[in-house]
């Protein structure tokens, strides 16, 4: 059965991967996080994923416009999916 988020991400052309949406799922949770904390919530759900998979998720879903990437002076990436009110 195909979810919402399965259906936003194949719209955008990617894969619906297991971790693509458990990472669009924690930014539903936890807006305006890093990656390092994205990748803590994911592993509780996947395991075996790591810190390298979910940058690259998170490069994925940013260059695929399903998530801003916001670049605060000294301080790391954060991620969110409101994407629409810039």
């Amino acid at each position: 059965m195909e979810t919402e988020l399965d259906s936003v991400l194949r719209k955008a052309g990617l894969r619906a991967t297991a971790g693509r949406v458990a990472v669009l799922d924690t930014l539903d949770i936890l807006p305006h996080t890093d990656a390092e904390r994205i990748y803590r919530a994911v592993s509780t759900v996947l395991p075996t994923t790591s810190i390298q998979s979910v940058h690259n998720i998170l490069a994925d879903l940013t260059t695929a416009g399903l998530i801003r990437r916001i670049e605060p002076a000294g301080s790391a990436a954060l991620y969110e999916r409101r994407i629409g009110d810039n």
